[in-house]
Order: C-alpha cells, then structure tokens, then sequence
C-alpha cells in the first residue's frame, strides 16, 4: 500500500498538490483504493471516495514501530555525480535517523554556498520518498555541509569512522556499541581519509575501524557498514 507523510487534522489529511498529483496521475489509484498516511509515528489508512475532487473516508488508525531501537547518524564525505543520491536512498532504507555531509581534505568536488540549501532540499526529498517506499515511520534528517573541526557538535553516544589502513576485527568493534542509544558512522570521500584527520577524529571520541581486506567505493563502504550496524542492532 501506498505511504505518503502528511499531516493529519482531526483525522484528515492535509495532501500537498504534489501527493494529489501523486494519487491520482501516477500511483493510478481508482476509487474503492486505500493508502496511507503517517504523522507524528501513527499510521492512518484513507479509502478513495472521489477522485475529482479528491475525497477519502479514514478506515483505521494505528501505531507502528519500524525503526532501529538506535539512533544512528551517517557522516558521508562530498563525493561526485549521484553518489549521495544513492547512499541517502540506501541509508533510509536501512533505518539511519540523520545523514551529515562533510566535507574532507580530499574531497574531490565542493558545494557553493549558494547551491547548498538547494541541495539539500533535492536530498531530504529523496529521504521522504524513499521513507515512504519502505513503509518507515519517519523520515530521516539531512544536514551539512559541515567542516572536521565543527564535529563535536554532531556526535552520538559511540561514533565510528571507516577507516582502510585500520587493522582488528570489525565485528568486535561493533560490538562495544551494545549498551549505547546512538550511533554514528563516518565514510570518508573517493580519496579517503588523510592520516592527520584520522588522529583527529580520535582525539573527538571517534572509534577507528576496518570494513575488512577489500578497498570499498564510498558509496559501497556506507551502505556496508550502515547494514552491519542494523544487523547487529536487530539480531
């Protein structure tokens, strides 16, 4: 069944144009159809009456719990083309509450001031729609673009950083966030973390780690290491 986030008002929802549209011209719904609708974490579920104009009859209301017991916020280095496109989706789809782009000494692309607002209201659309596909119950927040040295702002209650050149067990790593309520993870850019940054991170609570012997793309290592952590989470 079709789920869209909108805010419910004494049981009715308030559908944007753009989910009117959404209803009717794409998803093709005909009358006697049901969707659904979520606020603040409730579930309600609305049969079409009419569709021109658009009418619904509320058929239930119920609570759902669909997310990860943990907090968990991604920190994703700029990366280029549609890279963050696909780790935002990927990352909704495994239970990640907030996503934070950051930016990294090699980085190979740069966001001007101008564009990021932008950006990011391209990204959090991605979010919702892709919230919406996988049934969750809310929607993940997208933040940036941030600098390294800002970091402490941003931490979890245990925050990992992916790091190639680390050595020891990713699986015992991950178990010392057991007793924690919040997580992070930190993927650095195409080029990787510089050594410096590193011994940085260290020195603000970040916990260095291995995603094993093989060098993973960026945008592999995220939606790796994000699925090990639900695994673990969840098992």
């Amino acid at each position: 069944m079709q789920r869209y986030f909108v805010e419910v008002d004494n049981d009715v929802p308030l559908l944007s144009e753009e989910d009117r549209h959404h209803i009717i011209h794409v998803m093709r719904m005909k009358v006697g159809e049901c969707f659904e609708v979520v606020d603040a974490s409730l579930v309600y579920i609305y049969k079409i009456e009419s569709l021109t104009p658009l009418k619904v009859q509320l058929i239930e209301k119920k609570e759902e719990d669909k997310e990860l017991e943990k907090d968990i916020t991604l920190f994703f280095a700029l990366a280029k083309g549609d890279k963050i496109d696909l780790v935002i989706q990927k990352a909704t789809e495994i239970g990640v509450n907030r996503i934070i782009l950051f930016n990294s000494k090699r980085c190979v692309v740069n966001y001007e001031k101008k564009d990021i607002t932008k950006k990011l209201a391209r990204y959090q659309k991605i979010a919702k729609e892709a919230s919406e596909q996988c049934h969750r119950t809310r929607i993940p927040i997208i933040e940036g673009v941030i600098e390294l040295k800002d970091i402490d702002k941003y931490l979890s209650d245990i925050n990992y950083v992916a790091y190639e050149k680390e050595v020891g067990s990713f699986k015992e790593s991950l178990s010392l966030m057991k007793d924690k309520k919040s997580v992070s993870m930190m993927i650095g850019s195409e080029g990787g973390f510089e050594k410096s940054e590193i011994d940085f991170l260290k020195e603000h609570s970040f916990i260095s780690i291995t995603l094993g012997k093989r060098i993973l793309r960026c945008e592999t290592a995220a939606i790796f290491a994000l699925s090990a952590l639900a695994y673990e989470i969840e098992k």
